[in-house]
């Protein structure tokens, strides 16, 4: 009796092996985390003559008129420099927070001619501050406002202090 000839599938063995380690190889890379390029401003809301009174008031408290007459100190802030001025502005920062006075800040004084670059290099200088209260006036001047965080240096510190607590 004769025996059927056995057939060897050599491309689909090879396939076989070769695809799994293909998978482990490129599948195991991490992924780059992606680089946000997206800048989070929050805009104020419209007042319009329809508007209700209390609206109004609401919308007012939001926007950035009951600072617009605190005390700044004015950097103006020349095109395309911003960047190289960036310790610069960094550690004025920095003085302005370990200053604490009340309704103080800093104005940085930008125009028309500075770039897109310098207003990003001075978002990156608050990061790097880590100075958390910020803004752009984009109702007016269009200057870039740091305010200072006011720290009370008369108030507790301790929660617990005058707290009955029962564990």
């Amino acid at each position: 009796m004769k025996y059927p000839k056995k057939i060897y599938y050599v491309p689909g063995l090879i396939s076989a092996v070769i695809i799994p380690i293909l998978f482990w190889f490129y599948g195991n890379r991490e992924l780059q985390k992606p680089i946000p390029n997206v800048i989070d401003i929050g805009l104020p809301s419209k007042v319009h003559l329809k508007n209700s009174v209390e609206d109004k008031d609401r919308i007012y408290q939001n926007s950035f008129e009951p600072y617009r007459n605190w005390n700044y100190k004015k950097i103006v802030v020349k095109p395309n420099t911003a960047k190289n001025n960036s310790a610069y502005y960094v550690s004025e920062i920095k003085k302005l927070q370990q200053r604490n006075e009340k309704e103080t800040g800093i104005e940085f004084m930008i125009n028309d001619e500075n770039s897109y670059d310098d207003l990003i290099s001075l978002l990156n200088d608050m990061a790097i501050s880590k100075h958390e209260r910020y803004g752009l006036d984009m109702e007016k001047t269009w200057h870039f406002f740091v305010l200072v965080d006011y720290k009370d240096p008369n108030a507790k510190n301790n929660l617990l202090e005058d707290d009955f607590v029962i564990c």
